[in-house]
């Protein structure tokens, strides 16, 4: 399986996940765009790693301090790198930024559980709750305000999608049949995708899309056990990575209503994973080489005809979000 940043929800896991990264190679954020390239965000300590972009250009994410621990960042051209606290929490994650600039992500106190966070445009961070549980992580949120991502259900015996609103608060999305699901992307009309298993004895999990008026509904595979869905525009067009048949290797895909799962391809290695799109369907994620251990983030404008992003001049980079200018953030592993 990938590794991408949605991978794995709860906050602490994110946090994990980035640690093996920083054992061995530092990454640091970059800005992508046609006309400039790829940007270096830098970092306000050691490893820095973009999340999402909004269509004014700001940049969240997260950044590992010089004692090791990792703070939420906000980014703009003007001001650069800023840490978005809040101060009260050991580990903070930005996951998502809508036009409002209203951010979402996970943060935790000083040995304490991650909790789902939204920021305001003026960076106070408000808890979002859990479903009864002690851990929730927000991983997106629209232009309307509405967030998902995962949390704990009450004594902690699974973990569910959640949609959140301000009206509402937070509800669990339900699952495709086992006790956990994991929201992963919403869309303007608040239809959520993610990846849930098939039942409680399942390892593997399928895609889902889970409209407001409909039932959650399994997007199915390109052949393997397993598949994940990480990104949905407004055509509800869904983005993510699957098996093929045998499991191996892993590709990305888009799927529509009208023609399925299609299999995006590759920059001519055997793996591939896309993590988001925008509204003209341009889409974003990472692919494998021709050579051997060498991954570059990728664009898609369609089924096979991909782009290489580069990296910021080390051997491993991954666009993580693109918004409607075409402008893609992500990490890259430096020289």
């Amino acid at each position: 399986m990938p590794q991408t940043r949605r991978t794995l929800t709860l906050t602490l896991l994110i946090v994990a996940t980035a640690c093996a990264f920083a054992q061995t190679t530092t990454y640091h954020a970059f800005l992508w765009s046609s006309a400039s390239g790829m940007q270096d965000l830098g970092s306000l300590g050691a490893n820095s790693y973009a999340n999402s972009i909004n269509d004014a250009g700001e940049v969240v994410g997260y950044y590992e301090t010089s004692g090791g621990t990792f703070r939420a960042f906000q980014w703009t051209s003007s001001a650069g790198m800023q840490d978005l606290g809040p101060v009260s929490a050991e580990l903070a994650v930005a996951s998502g930024i809508n036009s409002r600039g209203e951010v979402v992500g996970g943060a935790s106190a000083v040995s304490g559980t991650a909790v789902a966070v939204a920021w305001t445009p003026n960076r106070i961070a408000h808890n979002l709750g859990t479903l009864g549980g002690t851990s929730s992580s927000a991983v997106a949120i629209n232009d309307q305000g509405s967030a998902t991502g995962s949390a704990s259900t009450t004594g902690n015996a699974q973990t569910v999608a959640f949609l959140w609103t301000a009206k509402a608060g937070m509800h669990s999305l339900g699952t495709l049949g086992s006790g956990n699901s994991y929201g992963y992307a919403i869309n303007s009309a608040s239809a959520v995708v993610g990846a849930s298993p098939l039942s409680n004895t399942d390892t593997v999990s399928h895609a889902f899309i889970k409209q407001v008026s409909a039932k959650i509904a399994d997007l199915g595979t390109l052949g393997g056990e397993m598949s994940n869905a990480l990104g949905i525009n407004a055509s509800d067009q869904v983005v993510g990575w699957s098996w093929l048949t045998g499991n191996s290797p892993t590709r990305a895909f888009l799927w529509t209503q009208a023609s399925g799962m299609q299999d995006l391809g590759t920059l001519g290695g055997q793996n591939s994973a896309a993590e988001a799109l925008n509204e003209s369907g341009q889409i974003v994620g990472h692919s494998n080489l021709t050579q051997s251990g060498v991954t570059h983030a990728a664009l898609w404008t369609a089924p096979n005809e991909i782009q290489d992003l580069g990296t910021l001049g080390g051997t491993y980079s991954t666009a993580t979000a693109i918004n409607n200018s075409g402008v893609v953030v992500g990490w890259s592993s430096l020289p």
